[in-house]
């Protein structure tokens, strides 16, 4: 199996992270760090098959030798489908639930993971898989109909794909349709192409589940077109470039309400999940809180932020439901990240009244995430490290608390700000 290499996180990476911010540089590192825990992922399924000669042992071996097999051949390829999201939900999944039970994440996929790696680094490959009437290859695509035998042959520039003996052309461009083969839906962020999730190698958490939503290229379209819109809101910010670092796939979700949905899964690096965006700025601010939640789970690998977890629940300025402690260092350090978006907002709205209406959000998201992190510096729970993220935070919002707000914007933003807390008190 593939080596999972150790990681350092270099002081200044930390610093900047820690303060809520950090360059596409950093991003880079935090993928390695997800790549890694993939990896460990996998090993474990392998081995805990293996040693509880689970019915899908020897498939996941042989998984596992041509996922390494191929990263010899084509490291950067395999990387490709391993930093995939659904790839290390998929492993991280199957791994707890080879301790824990569940059935949401079968170890067979590691098959689906495995011919993905062979198609991308053109090396020829037989795989079992668990058979159906598709068959996944993450990070590329569908072909049906399925089979349990998959061979894998390179021809020319083109892949031939085998299951139980019926052929399937891949054409030389993977994410071009041909019969029998469906691609995964291309969408724009800003200069970057992403994909749109299947999640096919398991289900999602609900409600995520119940509110997935398939789309097709006609309303992509319309997708790259708000995302991208996003995108270039964030260049005149200053702050596209580690948003565009970090996504790298997007999960369409049903507009359930006024506003659009989103949300991050901790062990999905690079995905996020939301409803079609109204606007660039809805856009662009949801981008920047989701990779904010992202950035914290690589973190909280990397280090230990909370000795333990306080029974207690906590108010959060920005929920309904109190909040346990994590959840709390959670929301704080996205709206770090809201605080800063709409400080640099406010001065670039041409039209006064979207003008005030950022530099409302800015005040009251100000206020309330201090307010939070107050809290949460006074917590024995927290590490030195923990400590430290807080001390960081406090600081990037004490700068930006020195910027001149209105009075009339900050009156408002209080009024917000009392009526969440008055209502969540009552």
């Amino acid at each position: 199996m593939i080596t999972a290499a150790p990681h350092r996180l270099p002081e200044s990476d930390f610093s900047r992270i820690a303060a809520g911010g950090g360059d596409p540089r950093a991003i880079r590192l935090l993928k390695r760090v997800a790549r890694s825990r993939t990896l460990l992922a996998m090993r474990f399924v392998a081995a805990e098959t293996a040693r509880l000669r689970h019915p899908d042992a020897d498939l996941v071996g042989r998984a596992c030798r041509v996922l390494s097999e191929a990263h010899e051949q084509a490291a950067a390829a395999v990387k490709r489908v391993l930093d995939e999201p659904e790839v290390a939900t998929w492993a991280i999944g199957a791994a707890r639930e080879l301790v824990h039970g569940g059935t949401r994440f079968p170890p067979s996929a590691a098959a689906n993971v495995a011919a993905a790696a062979a198609v991308r680094s053109r090396m020829p490959a037989d795989l079992t898989t668990a058979g159906g009437r598709s068959t996944e290859l993450p990070s590329l695509g569908t072909v049906a109909p399925g089979g349990r035998e998959i061979r894998i042959r390179p021809d020319g520039d083109e892949c031939v794909i085998r299951a139980d003996g019926r052929p399937v052309r891949l054409p030389a461009r993977p994410d071009l349709p041909a019969p029998g083969w469906s691609p995964l839906v291309p969408v724009r962020l800003g200069p970057k192409t992403i994909t749109l999730d299947r999640w096919t190698l398991g289900s999602l958490p609900q409600p995520f589940q119940r509110d997935l939503r398939r789309i097709g290229a006609p309303e992509a379209e319309a997708w790259s077109e708000v995302l991208s819109d996003g995108i270039e809101l964030l260049r005149a910010h200053g702050t596209a470039g580690p948003v565009i670092e970090a996504v790298s796939t997007i999960t369409p979700l049903r507009q359930a309400g006024p506003h659009p949905e989103s949300a991050t899964l901790a062990d999905a690096f690079g995905c996020v999940l939301l409803s079609r965006p109204h606007d660039a700025r809805s856009a662009a601010l949801t981008l920047v809180h989701e990779v904010q939640h992202a950035k914290l789970t690589v973190l909280l690998d990397l280090l230990p932020l909370l000795e333990t977890t306080a029974a207690e629940r906590f108010y959060a300025p920005w929920r309904p439901d109190p909040r346990p402690l994590l959840g709390l260092l959670h929301g704080a350090y996205a709206h770090v990240g809201v605080v800063g978006f709409w400080e640099r907002q406010r001065n670039l709205e041409p039209d006064p009244r979207k003008a005030h209406e950022a530099e409302v959000e800015f005040a009251r998201w100000s206020r309330a995430t201090t307010e939070a992190l107050s809290l949460l510096a006074t917590r024995p729970e927290l590490t030195a490290h923990g400590h430290e993220v807080v001390r960081r935070m406090l600081e990037t919002l004490d700068l930006w608390s020195r910027e001149p707000v209105s009075t009339s914007a900050r009156a408002e933003a209080e009024r917000l700000r009392l009526a969440h807390r008055n209502k969540w008190s009552s």
